[in-house]
């Protein structure tokens, strides 16, 4: 299939899909974007201008070293991105085939296969279905690598920040920031950081993680008369919020089904262990809808 871009629609909510990068280039309902176009490293942004959500796969976030020791072994990765660590997989570096297409969903399919840069192959398919009220996003990941490995999944969108965005998201634990931007300790939440009850990003810069997710979230753009809900399905049972400050345009609200370097910690933090042939699938709904009055 020729073509690089589709225009999904399905009643009032609307998306365009790039086969490069796996990944979502606009998103609009009733006309109004409820996921915000951001210039990023995938690959999407150099050919088609910026991403508005990216795929995970098969991991999120960062890798510390860019090794990992699993099942007594020691696995080693190149960098992928200017980034000096490994950042968020191989899917949203890669182009994709698709596999199918309607008005309304579309069916990729990224092949990574095992090679020098790391330890991982696998087979991956993403579906991107719009019902009349929803935009549903979902991973299935296969494992191909022959060595038993951990592997994770994860949606990297970028969201309208108005003045007025407030958001609300459930956890029990919250992980402070260290140098490379990695976590460093868990922590109770720190009360202007609390997202248990909708409210305001805070001005600062924030990129942390949260664990102990309850898998869903709502974001509400006042100005707009518009709001989001967001529903997780599957092990996703953490998320990132990446903001840089008040004046930007954009934030990050990214589910996971693990913590970042997730790999160099003791419990794999959500990681899930796949034989070669065993697959992990986790989806995300998104369902924006009118403000009431």
């Amino acid at each position: 299939m020729d073509q690089d871009i589709l225009h999904l629609r399905n009643g009032d909510i609307c998306v365009d899909v790039s086969r490069f990068g796996g990944s979502l280039l606009a998103g609009n309902y009733r006309g109004i974007p409820f996921l915000k176009p951001t210039p990023t490293a995938g690959l999407a942004s150099r050919r088609f201008g910026a991403e508005v959500c990216f795929p995970l796969v098969p991991y999120g976030n960062r890798i510390e070293a860019n090794a990992f020791d699993f099942a007594g072994k020691h696995f080693s990765m190149a960098p992928n991105t200017a980034d000096p660590y490994c950042l968020h997989g191989d899917g949203w570096l890669a182009e994709w085939e698709i596999l199918s297409q309607s008005d309304s969903e579309a069916v990729l399919r990224y092949i990574h296969r095992q090679n020098p840069s790391g330890p991982y192959a696998y087979d991956v398919i993403q579906t991107v279905r719009l019902d009349s009220e929803a935009l549903t996003l979902a991973l299935t990941i296969t494992s191909t690598s022959r060595p038993p490995l951990p592997f994770g999944l994860g949606f990297h969108p970028f969201f309208p920040r108005t003045p007025q965005t407030r958001l609300k998201a459930k956890a029990s634990r919250f992980w402070s920031e260290r140098s490379g931007h990695l976590p460093d300790v868990p922590t109770s939440i720190p009360k202007h950081l609390d997202f248990t009850e909708a409210g305001p990003l805070p001005p600062q810069w924030l990129n942390n993680a949260y664990d102990g997710w309850n898998a869903q979230a709502r974001i509400d753009w006042p100005e707009h008369g518009l709001g989001l809900a967001l529903t997780a399905e599957g092990p996703f049972g953490c998320f990132m919020i990446y903001s840089p400050d008040a004046g930007a345009d954009f934030f990050c609200f990214e589910p996971m089904t693990h913590l970042p370097n997730a790999h160099n910690m003791p419990s794999s933090a959500g990681l899930v262990t796949l034989e070669h042939g065993q697959s992990l699938t986790g989806s995300i709904v998104l369902c924006p809808a009118v403000l009431p009055a």
